[in-house]
This record gives C-alpha cells, sequence and structure tokens, in this order.
C-alpha cells in the first residue's frame, strides 16, 4: 500500500498504514481463499466500550468470529453482565453452526486502559450522546495503540461531529451495527472527513470475514439508510392508528405480512423495477400527497410520552403489554431471525 496515501496527519500516518495493512489483508484472504469467513484473520483482538443495548451483540459477534473481545462500562457490574450476556449469544450461535470452531472468549475489564490495550480494533457502544461519545473516544485514543481503529456503533449521529476533537480523526469511521447485533447481517459504513477510503474499505472487508454484510455511504445524512427507511414506515403507521384507519395489531399485520414479507428476499427499489416504475409514478402522483409528512413527533406519539406510556418499559404504548407477553415476542423474533441468518449463511457458500 502506498503510504502517501495518508499523508494528512504527519507522523502518526506510519502506524495508522500498519493498522491498515492489517485490515487490508483480511480483504487479500477473502479474494484468495476459499471457504468459511472464520478461518484466518489477522484481526485477532478487540475491544467493545459499552455495556448497553449494543454491547452484548457487538461483543457476541466478534467473539463467534473467533476474535477475543474486550467489554468494557464505566459499571464493571454492567460489563460483567453484558460479558456473560454475549457469551450465552455466542453458544447459540455456535448450537446453529454460526459461529467458528473455535470462539473467541468475551471478558469484562474494569480498566479502560486494560480493556483496549493489545487490540486492532475498538467499537464504541454507549448511549446516543455526540458529547458522552466524543468524551469515551478522546479517553480510548489516550490510551490506545497508534495503529489502532477507532469505531463507533451510532445508528444516526454525524461521524464529523464524533471526531471533532480526537487528535487522529483519520483512524476513525462509524460502523453501525443493528440490534440485536449478533443476529442482524447488516452493518452500516461511514467515515469521517479525514477518514482514508481504503480504511473504510477494510473495515467492510473484515466485516464480511466476520459474517456480516457492509454497506457503505457515499455521504453523511441522518440516520443512514435503514433508520431513515425504518422511521419513514413508522411515521406513517402512527398517522394510520390517530386517524382510526385500522388498528395497532392490523397495523402491524399490515406491515409483516404485506410488503415486509419481501424485504427479505427483494428491496423497495428492486421490487419498483421489477412492477414498473411507471406503475410507480403512477401511484405516487396521487399518493404521496396524502402520506403523512410531519417534521415533528406527531400528537400521538407525544401523547404517550407525555403521559409516561412508553412501550414494554412502562408496560403500555401502542399497546398494553400487560395483557402481551413481550418475551415471548423476543424469542419469537430472535428464533426467525436466527433461521434467516442461517439461510444467509449458507447461501454465501459459509455453513
Amino acid at each position: 500500500m502506498d503510504g502517501g496515501l495518508l499523508s494528512v496527519a504527519g507522523g502518526s500516518d506510519v502506524m495508522i498504514a500498519v493498522g491498515l495493512r492489517r485490515l487490508l489483508s483480511i480483504g487479500y484472504y477473502m479474494r484468495s481463499v476459499a471457504g468459511p469467513p472464520f478461518q484466518s484473520s489477522e484481526i485477532s483482538r478487540a475491544a467493545v466500550v459499552g455495556a448497553g443495548t449494543m454491547g452484548p451483540g457487538i461483543a457476541a459477534t466478534l467473539g463467534a468470529a473467533g476474535i477475543d473481545t474486550t467489554l468494557w462500562a464505566r459499571r464493571p457490574r454492567a460489563a460483567a453482565e453484558a460479558a456473560e450476556d454475549a457469551l450465552g449469544r455466542i453458544r447459540i450461535l455456535r448450537e446453529s453452526g454460526l459461529a467458528a470452531s473455535a470462539p473467541g472468549d468475551v471478558t469484562a475489564v474494569d480498566d479502560l486502559a486494560g480493556a483496549v490495550g493489545g487490540v486492532e480494533i475498538v467499537i464504541e457502544a454507549i448511549s446516543e450522546d455526540v458529547a458522552a461519545k466524543r468524551a469515551v473516544l478522546g479517553a480510548v485514543e489516550e490510551v490506545v495503540d497508534a495503529d489502532v481503529v477507532l469505531a463507533s456503533t451510532t445508528s444516526g449521529l454525524d461521524p464529523d461531529e464524533i471526531a471533532r476533537d480526537l487528535a487522529h480523526p483519520n483512524r476513525f469511521l462509524v460502523a453501525h451495527f443493528w440490534n440485536p447485533a449478533h443476529l442482524i447481517p447488516l452493518v452500516e459504513v461511514l467515515g469521517c472527513q479525514q477518514t482514508p477510503a481504503e480504511l473504510v474499505d477494510s473495515v467492510c472487508a473484515w466485516l464480511h470475514a466476520i459474517g456480516k454484510h457492509a454497506v457503505r455511504l457515499h455521504k453523511f445524512v441522518p440516520g443512514f439508510l435503514g433508520v431513515r427507511l425504518q422511521q419513514a414506515v413508522v411515521r406513517e403507521a402512527i398517522a394510520l392508528l390517530e386517524a382510526g384507519v385500522a388498528s395497532a395489531e392490523d397495523i402491524d399485520a399490515a406491515t409483516r405480512l404485506s410488503f415486509g414479507a419481501r424485504f427479505p428476499i427483494i428491496g423497495p427499489l428492486e421490487t419498483s423495477d421489477l412492477g414498473g416504475l411507471d406503475v410507480v409514478a403512477n401511484i405516487h402522483s396521487y399518493l404521496l400527497a396524502d402520506l403523512d409528512a410531519s417534521t415533528e413527533p406527531q400528537p400521538a406519539l407525544v401523547r404517550l410520552v407525555e403521559s409516561g406510556r412508553l412501550g414494554v418499559k412502562s408496560g403500555e404504548g401502542f399497546y398494553d403489554w400487560s395483557q402481551r407477553d413481550a418475551a415471548e415476542l423476543i424469542r419469537r423474533r430472535d428464533q426467525e431471525l436466527l433461521s434467516r441468518l442461517q439461510q444467509l449463511r449458507a447461501s454465501r457458500g459459509e455453513g
């Protein structure tokens, strides 16, 4: 690789080039060796910073790929519980034929410097607060080796804003995993202005090597791809409920059992091409003006939030969860996602 590609940040470029070569070697491996993606990787150690919703799933993804992973959180007990959670998820993946024959370990480490010492990549997975992300990544940068790649799994914040205070933003990028991270294949990848394209390419190749499907954004938009598409549907669903068009149950059923049933196989633009763009244009000519175009949280949503009806966490939201089994719904969701992941891996020749 031409070291001149990394000439922006001065002397640190030599060390970051080493990290790039580590990741680029995985891309070479994927091009030159047939077989499962878990057989070889120069990324042998990783760290996950954050033990909330995303941390355990990301740690499980890495461990299932044979990567020893340390997990750090501000509260040591939270990190320990997240590590146990991750190991449980790895067991499920292994029993389903979706993990390496020798999975990596997932270990909670109380000390941040100890957690990130000797790793090749650090993935920040704390709450969606840009100031908090800057602070924790700044603390990581102070103690991490100079060739370590820094990633954030933000679901939609601007990478330039997150990386603003980093001394070496040219080793930073977004790698947005979806929840549950050990079962959802997609990872959205986007660098900041200083991130070399080669690093983004190499991280995408590495993600593929550990069984993920990386999509690369060419520019930043709030919410990236998936969150924007999802919230467009949620906004219209809330509008239909508020207008009394149908019940929450039937709106969800109409989503799951019609166009939603096709999405694991075919996306919206493929569907449009198959149906005919003239047909799409005709539908848009009479329908778009009638769709909800709210630019603020809708009144129905605001009323629920202000009354403390926050969903499962409070017992009531769009549904009365005292009459529904949220744990069973999550179990069925995860079982279906596991089955689809097995099918996807098999179609990629990785089963």
